[in-house]
């Protein structure tokens, strides 16, 4: 099967987050039980309220329009209280690999609840994310490579391309006569792309290379046997600030977690054992 070349070469750096439907959560908490009068549906006696269902809409992320559809969640919701009351029922929530996850969430809720409140007591500032954009600047401003390249299953087959190249023949007929990847079809393009977003010995070939040239030996990555032409360099532009904001607190997120939990170790007394 061919691959996209960017799907082949270009590390994925992205992943796409889908908001759940409404349906049957059995991993979830027990409904609360709040002594309010906004009762919207009882079950054997146990009240579901507006909050729960507030909560609901607000843990699940539900667009405006799923939002609007009360019937069903409070149909979920009674689902929920159904199967909860039956657990409770079977005095499942006394045996004991159940009391052992109820542990682990009830750890979990800990975690998450010691870490918001130390980013809170620390929180990331305009400033900090600005001074932080002006220190990854220099990284944003990579050099960009325009190359085209064909790929083939063996050094062999690498070598006997070059030997073609060397005699003449056009690089881009060979691409698409000989090339495994997607790009074959439009002479083993690329585009445009910064060195770093390539798997490293073809970034490495590329950086080494200059402009107008043909790389002189094969270059063996996981997917192959690369022969790569350098068709032109550009000084890459970086981002604007609000652009990269978002990504910006995500990193110094990180960094503040990290640095919570360094202060931690280094007030703690920890003795891991040898295996």
């Amino acid at each position: 099967m061919k691959t996209d070349p960017k799907e082949t070469l270009m590390k994925l750096q992205w992943k796409i987050l889908t908001a759940p439907v409404i349906c049957l959560s059995l991993g979830l908490a027990p409904l609360a039980m709040a002594a309010q009068n906004d009762v919207v549906a009882t079950v054997n006696g146990e009240t579901i309220q507006q909050k729960d269902v507030d909560g609901y809409i607000r843990d699940f992320n539900l667009s405006p329009e799923q939002a609007k559809r009360h019937d069903l969640i409070i149909n979920e919701l009674v689902s929920r209280e159904l199967v909860y009351q039956d657990a409770l029922k079977k005095k499942l929530d006394k045996r004991a690999d159940v009391v052992a996850e109820l542990e682990q969430v009830r750890v979990k809720i800990l975690l998450n609840a010691a870490v918001r409140e130390a980013m809170q007591a620390n929180p990331i500032t305009e400033d900090e994310m600005k001074k932080e954009y002006q220190a990854q600047l220099p990284k944003m401003q990579q050099q960009e490579f325009k190359a085209r390249h064909i790929l083939v299953k063996t050094e062999d087959e690498g070598k006997a391309i070059i030997t073609a190249l060397e005699r003449g023949a056009d690089f881009s007929t060979l691409a698409n006569e000989k090339s495994l990847d997607s790009s074959a079809k439009d002479g083993g393009d690329l585009g445009w792309f910064p060195a770093g977003q390539m798997v490293e010995p073809f970034a490495a070939a590329v950086g080494g290379m200059k402009k107008g040239s043909h790389s002189k030996a094969p270059v063996q990555t996981q997917f192959g046997w690369h022969v790569i032409a350098l068709d032109d360099t550009r000084q890459g532009k970086a981002p604007d600030y609000e652009t990269i904001k978002p990504q910006l607190q995500n990193f110094l997120q990180q960094r503040h977690i990290a640095a919570y939990l360094e202060k931690l170790r280094s007030g703690a007394k920890i003795d891991v054992k040898a295996p």
